[in-house]
């Protein structure tokens, strides 16, 4: 008996169904965060720079929350393996792969616009702007290396421990 065919089509189909409802609760409920307990930095912005700030923050969050998903997805569990398939997880975790490649950039690009994309000076207060501008280089590669694999003829195993050492990289340093 294959690990497909464990569940009925019914019963995979709602479970299907409230883990796709709890896993957009879950951004959802991750969305609110600016709103709900701003920070310090948006306080003193108005108008459109607070919009620009608050919108990459939230485009921030969309970021963590969906490289969890990632995570789960490219995990292999037997459960959501049951209830998805496997072809199914693999094809999520490639689309949301490249939804990640685009929103990413987005990130930076709002918060910079909140301040007038005034450019850093190298200052210890900074860090965490350059560990994000490493996070976002490291997702990059991670995206760009996924979609043109083929293209540049990397061979499936040597990628695919590259991929894994950068997107382990990118789960430990990503706050």
């Amino acid at each position: 008996m294959g690990s497909t065919t464990s569940f009925s089509s019914g019963l995979r189909f709602a479970l299907g169904s409230a883990i796709t409802v709890l896993a957009l609760l879950i951004l959802a409920a991750g969305l609110t965060i600016p709103f709900k307990f701003e920070s310090f930095s948006i306080l003193y912005k108005f108008g459109l720079e607070k919009f620009f700030l608050r919108s990459g923050k939230m485009v921030g969050i969309t970021v963590v929350v969906l490289v969890f998903y990632q995570v789960v997805l490219a995990s292999r569990f037997k459960l959501f393996e049951r209830i998805f398939s496997l072809k199914t997880m693999l094809f999520l975790h490639r689309i949301i792969g490249m939804c990640l490649g685009g929103i990413v950039i987005l990130h930076p690009l709002l918060i910079k616009a909140s301040e007038n994309f005034t450019p850093y000076t190298f200052e210890k207060k900074y860090y965490p702007e350059f560990i994000g501008i490493a996070l976002l280089t490291i997702l990059l590669i991670l995206v760009l290396t996924a979609i043109l694999r083929n293209y540049f003829k990397f061979s499936y195993r040597g990628w695919l421990l590259v991929h894994r050492i950068f997107a382990t990289l990118v789960i430990f340093i990503m706050p």
